[in-house]
Parts: C-alpha cells; structure tokens; sequence
C-alpha cells in the first residue's frame, strides 16, 4: 500500500454457504452477488486495492462449536471464502481482545481476514482499530447481510467519519423490503450508492484520466 490513501476494499461474510453455488443457507441475492463479487475482487487484484475481509467463525445461526468437532474449515477461517475472494498475499487475524495489530499491515498483505462470533464486526477490536485509524480515501463495502451486519459496519463507518461506498448489487440479503429500506437509510446518512458496473467504470474511468495525464496510454482489459 503507498503512502498516498487509497481506497479499501471490505468485504463482509462473504462464504462458501452464503454465495456458493452448493452453499448451506445461500442468500436470496446469491447468484447476482457473486457474479458481482468476482468483478470486483478481479478488479482489486489488478490495481492491488488493499482488502479488509470479515468472516463469521460460527456456522449461520450458532455461536459455538467444540473445537475438537470443528470440521477444517473452522480451523482454517479463509477456507469459508470462496476462492475468487482470497488474494495471495492474505492473513488471518482472529477475534480477541486485544487491540495490537499494525497499522501498515497492507505494506506486506493485499488482504488481512478478520474473523467475529458476533453480528457487529466492530466486536473484534483489531478490526475496530483498522476501520477507525487505516489511512483511506474511501471504505468500499459490499458482502452480507446488508439487513444486519453491513448495516452496522457502514453506519459505524459513518460514525467515525469515514467516507463509505456501498456496492448494493454485491449485497446478500434475505429479506428483500428490509433490505431495500437499509438502503435507502444509508444513502439518507452519508452512504454513497452504488451498482458494481457504475463504480467500476467511473474508477476504471479516472485511472485513465491520470495515465494520460501522467504520459501513458490507458489499457484495459474487457
């Protein structure tokens, strides 16, 4: 990650049994999530957007496991995700409660997965840490679900002043009207709203701009 602030990337819940195509209990969103999940993950491989994932360390609708019954994917959270959203240069970083975790954490990984037992992604501190003091133009959010867990880690965003864009075609939901009235509470609040194809063309658009300005032809691949 430079020095200059970027934009970061955070990508909520975003699992095999929420989105997958065989997943356990899939949102009523999932197909055109994902579709729109991979467009946006390809685009953050490209220009090295730095990631910050959440993942729930319980299954759907559990708070707890025995550790000896927990079957490999608990033990390794990042297998939850499927694998278009796991960037090569990724850690995983547990829910506790401490607070140490680097503020530059992006100059050696393009993604850190964070994990949480709780709907409210600001229960692990570390993230907490990272979503109030990382350095970023903007928080570009997108995952599930929007009915709960994105809406409290946009709002609190918001809190904390952040600049927030929310991706609405690459948010899960289960429960339509619900959704599409969290929604429109966000933009109320500060949220910009956006569809996958809109903000990558207006990035795609303004990386072209600076090319040209800086001498060099754009070249984008379809």
């Amino acid at each position: 990650m430079s020095n200059r602030a970027s934009d970061v990337f955070v990508d909520l819940c975003v699992q095999r049994e929420y989105v997958g195509r065989n997943g356990g209990h899939p949102c009523a969103n999932a197909a055109t999530v994902a579709r729109n999940l991979k467009h946006l993950m390809a685009f953050a491989r490209w220009t090295k957007t730095p990631v910050l994932s959440c993942i729930d360390r319980c299954d759907y609708g559990q708070l707890a496991e025995p550790p000896d019954a927990a079957p490999e994917p608990h033990r390794h959270p990042d297998l939850r995700k499927p694998t278009f959203t796991v960037l090569p240069r990724h850690i995983v970083i547990e829910s506790d409660n401490f607070l140490c975790v680097p503020l530059n954490l992006f100059h050696t990984y393009q993604q850190a997965i964070f994990t949480k037992i709780h709907r409210d992604p600001f229960t692990n501190p570390k993230l907490d840490r990272l979503l109030t003091e990382l350095p970023a133009r903007r928080f570009v959010v997108f995952g599930l679900p929007l009915e709960s867990s994105l809406r409290i880690l946009a709002l609190g965003l918001l809190r904390r002043g952040r600049d927030v864009v929310v991706i609405e075609d690459a948010c899960g939901y289960w429960r339509e009207q619900e959704a599409r009235m969290v929604l429109r509470q966000l933009a109320v609040k500060g949220c910009r709203i956006a569809s996958t194809c809109e903000f990558l063309t207006s990035e795609l658009a303004q990386r072209g701009k600076r090319k040209r300005v800086n001498g060099r032809p754009g070249r984008f691949v379809a």
